[in-house]
């Protein structure tokens, strides 16, 4: 637990992504009103750089469940950590983007993410808040990753209670079983994760997170017959 825990955490404070001039002039030139305008051409190389830094000095892990990512970031979605659908001024806010993986991103979805109803912020890019207390879900740039999830029976991933940890899980689908593989390859423990989680299956109640895991089971069974 304690060596899986060690490679998972993480934090981005004070390792935003810091614009170049010539970025910000870009960006000022180019003011974002609604959500497609993430798509224009002239913010692909600010996206790049964006994707690629965050990537890195994520340990090329997702923002979120921390399964493993391309170094570069390429084919992993830009995550706005409040979606662009709610507050398009805020998607080149530094501290409100991470790097996550497409199941993450997409499971979030177009969800609220702040405490509060998104009318009661405003929508300029300064609106949006710098600190942690606003984010109902976990953000690296003010959170600690370890402070809101821990890991249970070797690499079973689950939210600490009365953290940002259960409504992180609950709206990024934590309990899917490709993260469950990813940890078994992290530690490199195939074989023994095959006892660990039919023990866990005996154990856990819940039955949209009891089907994950014998996908999971299924997989490994496969992967150790087959290797």
């Amino acid at each position: 637990m304690a060596k899986l825990l060690k490679i998972l955490d993480y934090s981005l404070a004070n390792k935003a992504y810091s614009i170049k001039n010539t970025e910000q002039a870009i960006l000022d030139a180019n003011p974002t009103y609604l959500k497609d305008d993430w798509d224009k051409s002239c913010f692909n190389k600010l996206k790049s750089s964006i994707r690629k830094h965050y990537a890195r000095r994520q340990g090329r892990k997702c923002a979120y469940c921390r399964i493993t990512i391309n170094p570069d970031g390429s084919g992993n979605a830009v995550e706005h950590i409040m979606p662009r659908i709610k507050k398009p001024q805020w998607m080149f806010v530094l501290h409100n983007l991470s790097i996550s993986c497409i199941n993450c991103n997409s499971s979030k979805g177009k969800q609220n993410t702040m405490r509060q109803h998104e009318n009661n912020y405003g929508h300029s890019p300064n609106h949006c808040p710098n600190d942690t207390i606003e984010f109902k879900i976990f953000n690296p740039h003010f959170d600690k990753w370890s402070d809101h999830f821990e890991i249970q029976d070797e690499f079973f991933l689950v939210p600490k209670p009365n953290t940002k940890g259960p409504d992180t899980y609950k709206f990024c689908n934590l309990h899917r079983y490709i993260i469950v593989l990813d940890y078994i390859d992290e530690l490199k423990i195939r074989e023994k994760s095959f006892k660990s989680i039919t023990k866990r299956l005996r154990k856990e109640k819940r039955v949209h997170v009891k089907e994950q895991l014998e996908i999971a089971k299924e997989a490994i069974l496969d992967m150790i017959e087959n290797n």
